[in-house]
């Protein structure tokens, strides 16, 4: 493969990772706002609390603490808490 070609593949998969991570990421912040009552038991509340997310958002080009306040923003919106 032609040096150009394995630049242009990589750059491929970089953009397919990116995607993915971006998609991950609305998703999950998706079902925190159709979230009626959080409770502690949350997974998604968990994961973008946790350092886990900190990956999946510099891979998305994304703040971490950017998609923690968009989640809180969400849960401060429409939480009742138990």
């Amino acid at each position: 493969m032609r040096t150009d070609q394995d630049a242009a593949q990589v750059e491929r998969v970089s953009l397919a990772y990116r995607r993915l991570a971006n998609a991950m990421i609305l998703s999950t912040l998706r079902e925190i706002s159709k979230t009626e009552e959080v409770t502690e038991e949350v997974m998604e509340v968990d994961f973008v609390e946790s350092p886990r997310i900190d990956p999946w958002c510099e891979l998305a080009g994304l703040e971490p603490e950017v998609v923690r306040r968009a989640a809180r923003r969400l849960l401060g919106v429409r939480v009742v808490t138990a």
